[in-house]
């Protein structure tokens, strides 16, 4: 089934990132980690379908959607940069990804943060935080959203990790064995990746190099 929504409100995070507030149907339901299939009745995109994360809690009385636009790619976000409060877009019924296993590591990738926002949102409510960390990959400072959320639900437990940048306050260097067994020392806990496929490969790669097990290593795009 697909619900036409509304957008409410429409929030520049970073120089390339928005998030989306949107109508809730009535009734609707999904739980944390859960994506949607998007659409536009637009020209451009008539015949594109796009998949992403709902980003805010299950109890609140809309929809939010945070995600990165490439006007550069002529595709869907860059038709989502040009969207404005009233217009209506249109999304699907909810569907897994994320399967969790337990406290864990969190390891993202740029926009491959979105999958894991309303997770860690929901285990802020359910007072369940303890036992995860999260480290977020971006190249410069300047791609970095909700850092101080992050840093506020999870304090030393969140790693901002800049790869073309050293900046006082994060991390600097690129994913891999070497990284990882730097910065953790138990690999044999529940690790949860999302981002470009190369990233997530590369996550994935290092860590059962590291010794962690590959059933308990959930891969997301």
């Amino acid at each position: 089934m697909e619900y036409s929504v509304t957008i409410l409100n429409k929030e520049q995070l970073t120089h390339d990132v928005v998030r989306l507030t949107l109508e809730r149907p009535h009734d609707y339901k999904f739980t944390a980690g859960q994506a949607i299939d998007f659409k536009l009745d637009l020209p451009p995109v008539l015949d594109k379908v796009s998949p992403f994360t709902f980003t805010g809690l299950k109890t609140a009385d809309n929809l939010e959607l945070t995600i990165k636009c490439y006007p550069d790619h002529h595709g869907m976000t860059e038709q989502i940069a040009k969207l404005q409060v009233g217009d209506e877009v249109i999304i699907g019924e909810p569907f897994e990804t994320v399967a969790l296993k337990g406290p864990g590591v969190f390891i993202a990738g740029g926009t491959g943060m979105t999958p894991f926002i309303a997770i860690l949102r929901q285990k802020k409510v359910d007072n369940a935080l303890a036992g995860n960390s999260l480290f977020f990959f971006n190249k410069k400072k300047e791609d970095v959203f909700m850092e101080d959320e992050f840093r506020g639900w999870l304090g030393e437990d969140f790693h901002s990790v800049l790869s073309k940048q050293e900046v006082p306050g994060h991390l600097h260097g690129m994913v891999g064995a070497d990284f990882l067994k730097t910065h953790i020392t138990n690999f044999r806990q529940p690790f949860y990746t999302c981002g470009p496929e190369g990233f997530v490969h590369a996550v994935k790669s290092a860590l059962t190099s590291l010794g962690a097990s590959e059933e308990m290593i959930d891969v997301q795009f």
